[in-house]
């Protein structure tokens, strides 16, 4: 994974709340004002999903393991 995909999936879900803000201010309007509530759901129930799956925490690792290197040179040693 590239070091900006983080930031790539935090702007969509920005932009998916954004939109989502203005199609409910659109059916407010219309008084389909229940279906907002339905999408809102529907997407944090994708998110908590997410997280308590283990993809999310998966993710995570997965960057921090592929940034990471393996020192050089001799380790330091625990004297008791």
């Amino acid at each position: 994974m590239s070091k900006g995909s983080g930031k790539v999936r935090q702007v969509i879900n920005y932009l998916a709340i954004s939109i989502v803000s203005i199609g409910s201010y659109w059916m407010y309007t219309k008084q389909w004002g229940a279906v907002p509530f339905l999408l809102l759901s529907i997407f944090f129930f994708y998110k908590a999903y997410d997280e308590v799956s283990g993809r999310a925490q998966k993710r995570r690792t997965a960057k921090e393991i592929s940034r990471s290197t393996a020192p050089g040179g001799k380790k330091a040693e625990i004297i008791t």
